[in-house]
């Protein structure tokens, strides 16, 4: 069975809705942004979040931090989720699809972080492993970055959108989406990237 979806830019009212409804069942409490963070860096054109339509209904979401690097595009994943209902099904592949042939073509670079499996054990280590090997499968690199983030370990993947970049690229890529993201004196305790 085909998944077709529609790809829509979300407004303001959806984005406010997702982030109550959704992402709150989606993420970790500590890993969600405040709303009027979102909000603000929307404002600002940092940030653009698009919708996984099955008909009028949202089967998946994609929220993006954007800057402008050396006049590059650099996006990164900053969220990504399938609705509950739609797991499993294939739904997850054809969002990123869909993204990658209709929205991605707009940025030079597209990132995303996983959770390292290498820095833990048992299930959470087979969880991790299960979605790395979903993102390969859907023709995402491993950039050979890795990083330390306000103590969360991740491995860094590219989606290769017009190129596959070089791991220095991808390294500075990154590196400049946290600065631009927090102050310098706050991005030196809290963010380590090799």
């Amino acid at each position: 069975m085909t998944i077709e979806l529609k790809i829509r830019s979300l407004d303001v009212p959806q984005v406010r809705s997702i982030h109550r409804e959704r992402m709150v069942r989606d993420f970790p409490e500590n890993e969600l942004k405040p709303l009027n963070m979102i909000e603000r860096a929307l404002r600002e054109e940092r940030y653009r979040c698009y919708g996984g339509f099955e008909g009028e209904r949202l089967a998946a979401y994609a929220f993006f931090v954007t800057i402008r690097m050396e006049d590059r595009a650099v996006w990164l994943f900053d969220y990504l989720a399938v609705d509950e209902e739609h797991r499993d099904q294939g739904v997850g592949s054809a969002f990123l699809q869909a993204l990658s042939r209709e929205v991605l073509p707009e940025a030079e670079t597209v990132l995303l972080e996983i959770d390292d499996p290498d820095f833990v054990e048992g299930e959470e280590r087979e969880r991790r492993l299960r979605r790395a090997v979903f993102y390969q499968r859907n023709s995402l690199i491993d950039t050979g970055v890795t990083a330390l983030v306000f103590g969360a370990r991740f491995r860094i993947l590219e989606v290769p959108v017009r190129e596959r970049h070089s791991r220095d690229t991808c390294l500075k890529d990154y590196e400049g989406i946290y600065h631009s993201l927090l102050p310098d004196s706050i991005y030196r305790r809290n963010v380590s990237i090799a």
